[in-house]
């Protein structure tokens, strides 16, 4: 299943934020406001120059798969041939830091932002072959980022997308519950990442967020399989993590002096 209950949680719980920083941001629009600039200059557009570091929370939902490429000899008392294939959909909360800065042009902010996220994404699943000889089993507990934000100011809004180079660290493992046999491999893995949001600078130096997250990660690893049979060859085992989460965001924007 593609998207969990998990996530669909998750969706509604976004709305639920959004609507709040709607409200929130609509309500502050007619307080005092010091950190917007001149209406002369923008027309109360707020001023997002600066650097910032805060943290975010929320859920993430995943589509994982990753296939065991061996010589059939390694296969020796096991249900899987080579090259087959095994799925999971782990879902968990996600939570870490965020860090940046931006530069404003006109109403359009161009950033670059930094993030360390701790994740549960694991799942183990049995064999999907007969007979069902064989437990998968598949781990990334940490996400880390580096991208670009191009964003638009609207009043004390920003709109904006972003997308970079992503990383974490998975672990992939198969056991043959018959022999013991064991292959694993884990490591550092890294792939792209693309998503957008809202922000809204609440309260005086204060900014509050919603954003969606797209992530792609590559699985390749090597592992080496020594009770499968005969060790006369490494296990490979490759495959592929794409995952979602929505998170809410708060940071503190350190802005330059007028």
């Amino acid at each position: 299943m593609r998207i969990l209950g998990t996530g669909r949680n998750l969706i509604s719980g976004g709305a639920a934020a959004a609507f709040f920083l709607l409200a929130t941001g609509g309500a502050l629009a007619d307080g005092p406001r010091p950190y917007v600039v001149g209406v002369s200059d923008l027309q109360g557009a707020a001023d997002w120059s600066g650097f910032y570091i805060g943290g975010k929370l929320g859920g993430a939902w995943s589509d994982l798969s990753w296939a065991q490429n061996t010589p059939s000899v390694f296969n020796t008392g096991g249900a899987v041939a080579p090259g087959s294939s095994v799925g999971f959909s782990p879902s968990s909360f996600e939570g870490g830091i965020i860090g940046g800065g931006n530069v404003m042009l006109g109403r359009w902010v161009f950033g670059v932002e930094l993030s360390y996220s701790g994740v549960d994404l694991s799942q183990s699943k049995s064999s999907p072959f007969f007979p069902a000889r064989d437990t998968f089993s598949t781990k990334l507990d940490w996400l880390g980022t580096i991208e670009g934000r191009l964003g638009y100011s609207v009043h004390n809004y920003l709109l904006f997308v972003k997308s970079g180079w992503a990383a974490s660290d998975a672990t992939i493992t198969l056991v043959n519950n018959t022999t013991g046999a064991t292959a694993s491999a884990g490591g550092f893995v890294d792939g792209w990442t693309l998503g957008g949001g809202i922000e809204v600078l609440a309260w005086s130096n204060v900014v509050l967020g919603l954003e969606y997250d797209y992530v792609d990660i590559s699985l390749n690893n090597t592992a080496t399989c020594a009770n499968c049979g005969a060790a006369v060859a490494p296990t490979t085992i490759s495959g592929d993590a794409t995952f979602s989460s929505v998170m809410v965001r708060a940071s503190y924007l350190f802005m330059g002096e007028d």
